[in-house]
């Protein structure tokens, strides 16, 4: 039985030896490499928000004059760009000859006014000019502002004053005119 004992110690060393030896031949081994494709975008964003004057109304017009409306329309232009020179604002009616209508009647173009103290237009001027770009209606658009966008991120915040200048026409058809006016922003 010793013998037996003997050789079974002799066997088990044998076996913890072989055992650890491999586990020597294991440091840096390696698994083949395996990737994960990363991707996230960030748009572009150029937005127009209307805070307040979305809805302008003249109780009365009054022919062979100015009439203005009692409030501006505000607008915040916001844009978060990867390119582009300037974010312009152009406010534009689709048909021009027919910007306001009452029935069979209309107010045109030439006598919707529009000025944005902090724009380009400083001034009241007419709704009679092309479009920019992709946006606006030939003889019926106005630029309101040009803005660099030297810092591709920013934002603007604008009073938009409208008129109705009747000077000169003194025979506007009595009858309730509606129309819209569009305002829309594009990187140039």
């Amino acid at each position: 039985m010793k013998r037996s004992t003997k050789g079974m110690l002799w066997g088990t060393a044998a076996a913890v030896l072989l055992g650890t030896s491999p586990a020597v031949a294991q440091v840096g081994l390696t698994s083949s490499l395996a990737t994960v494709n990363i991707n996230a975008t960030k748009s572009s964003v150029l937005s127009l928000a209307i805070n307040s004057g979305g809805t302008q109304n003249l109780a009365s017009l009054t022919d062979n004059t100015t009439n203005n409306f009692a409030s501006p329309v505000n607008i915040t232009t916001t844009w978060d760009l990867n390119a582009g020179s300037n974010v312009v604002l152009v406010g534009s009616f689709a048909t021009p000859a027919q910007a306001l209508a009452s029935g069979t009647n209309f107010i045109t173009t030439t006598y919707i006014k529009g000025r944005m103290t902090t724009g380009t237009p400083t001034s009241y001027t007419a709704f009679t000019q092309n479009g920019v770009g992709t946006i606006g209606t030939a003889g019926g658009s106005l630029t309101l502002f040009t803005q660099s966008t030297a810092a591709l991120a920013g934002n603007r915040t604008d009073n938009l004053d409208l008129q109705i200048d009747l000077t000169g026409h003194a025979n506007l058809i009595p009858g309730t005119y509606t129309g819209t006016l569009n305002l829309q922003a594009i990187v140039q």
